[in-house]
C-alpha cells in the first residue's frame, strides 16, 4: 500500500505584518522609476494616514490635536506625538516603521539630487559638507509636504526646497551678519553686474554704476557691501616685506585710560596746593580723592563739627578756585573732576 507524502506550504506573511528594522537597514541610492516611485509615495501616504489613526485611536487627548488631512500638517502631528511612548504600542511602532523606511528610501533615491544643487553654492563660506548636510534637511522637508495629488516628480518639488533651504544657511553662516535669502540674491546680482562692467569696460565699476544697474540707492549699496565685508585677523601682517602686524597698529584703550588718570592726579594734586586745609579735607571727603570712599554733606559735617549748609559753601568756594586757577593754566575743569 502506497503512502502520500503531504508537502506542506508555507504560509503567506502578510506585508503589513513585517516589522522592519530601520537602524539595520542599507537603503540604495539607485535611482527610482515613475512606476516606482508614484507605488512608494503612495505607500507613504498610506502609511502617514494610519498612523495619524492609530496616534488618535490609542491616545483619546490628541483627538484635539488631529491635523487636517494634508501632508505638512500631518508630518508636523507624527513628529511631535510619535514618540517613544507612543511607540511601546505596536500597532503605532509597526505602522511607524513602515513610515520611516518609505520616506528614507525616497530620500536615499534623491540623495543625488540635494548634492547637485549644493554644489551650486560652494563659492560661498560655508563648506560643502554642511551645504550637504543642509540639502538633505531640505530634502527631508519637501517629502513631508509633497502632495501625491499633484502628479509630478518629487525631485521636481524637492529642489525648490533645497535651494531654499541652502540660501537660508548661507544666508545666515557665510557672513558675520545676519542676512535674509532676499540681501542674498541683492548680493548675486551685484557680483553679476560688477562682472560684467568689468569684462565690458575693462574696469572695475564705482559703487554709482552699481547703484544705477541694479536700480538700488547708493547708500543701501554701501550697507551691503560693508556687512559683507570679509573678516581680518588681528596677527595679518600688513606688508608681505616686513612683519609688521595689525595689532601693532590698533590703539591701546587701556594704557590710554591709565595715562590720562595719572595726568588727572597730577593736575589735580598741584591745583590742589592753593586750596587751605580745611577746603582739600572737605573735597577728599566729598569726592573721594584719595581713594577713602565719597561721604554726604550731612557725614562730612558730623566729621568737623560743622553744619551741612557749612560744608557745601566750603565745597563750591573751592570748586570755583580750582576752576579758575584750571583756567590761568590753560586746562579743561571738566578733566579734574568731572563737574
Amino acid at each position: 500500500m502506497k503512502t502520500k507524502t503531504v508537502v506542506k506550504r508555507p504560509k503567506k506573511v502578510p506585508v503589513d505584518a513585517v516589522v522592519i528594522d530601520t537602524t539595520q537597514t542599507i537603503f540604495s541610492s539607485d535611482l527610482l522609476t515613475p512606476e516606482e516611485e508614484r507605488h512608494l509615495l503612495a505607500t507613504f501616504w498610506v502609511c502617514k494616514n494610519e498612523l495619524v489613526r492609530n496616534l488618535v485611536r490609542y491616545f483619546p487627548k490628541l483627538r484635539s490635536h488631529k491635523p487636517v488631512l494634508e501632508p505638512w500638517p500631518m508630518a508636523q502631528f507624527i513628529r511631535d506625538y510619535c514618540d517613544n511612548e507612543a511607540r511601546d504600542n505596536v500597532h503605532i511602532k509597526k505602522t511607524h516603521d513602515r513610515y520611516v523606511h518609505c520616506k528614507h528610501r525616497l530620500a536615499s533615491a534623491n540623495i543625488r539630487l540635494a548634492a547637485h544643487v549644493a554644489k551650486r553654492f560652494r563659492h560661498h563660506a560655508l563648506g560643502y559638507a554642511d551645504l550637504l548636510q543642509e540639502a538633505v534637511c531640505g530634502l527631508m522637508q519637501a517629502i513631508d509636504r509633497f502632495d501625491v495629488s499633484h502628479g509630478t516628480r518629487l525631485a521636481t518639488y524637492a529642489t525648490w526646497w533645497i535651494r531654499q533651504t541652502l540660501q537660508i544657511a548661507v544666508a545666515r553662516q557665510s557672513h558675520l551678519v545676519s542676512l535674509s535669502p532676499h540681501h542674498l540674491q541683492e548680493l548675486g546680482l551685484l557680483q553679476q553686474e560688477s562682472e560684467a562692467l568689468a569684462h565690458g569696460g575693462q574696469h572695475l565699476p564705482s559703487p554709482q554704476e552699481l547703484a544705477s544697474r541694479t536700480g538700488s540707492s547708493l547708500e543701501h549699496l554701501t550697507h551691503l557691501q560693508t556687512a559683507t565685508r570679509a573678516p581680518v585677523s588681528l596677527n595679518a601682517v600688513l606688508d608681505d616685506d616686513s612683519d609688521f602686524k595689525l595689532t601693532e597698529a590698533m590703539p591701546d584703550n587701556e594704557s590710554q585710560i591709565l595715562r590720562t588718570n595719572a595726568e588727572r592726579q597730577e593736575a589735580l594734586g598741584f591745583l590742589m596746593e592753593n586750596l587751605r586745609p580745611r577746603e582739600r579735607k572737605v573735597l577728599d571727603l566729598r569726592f573721594g580723592l584719595t581713594g577713602n570712599g565719597t561721604h554726604s554733606l550731612r557725614q562730612i559735617g558730623h566729621l568737623l563739627r560743622i553744619s551741612k549748609e557749612r560744608v557745601r559753601q566750603i565745597q563750591n568756594r573751592a570748586l570755583e578756585k580750582l576752576r579758575a586757577s584750571a583756567e590761568r593754566v590753560g586746562w579743561e575743569p571738566s578733566l579734574l573732576l568731572g563737574c
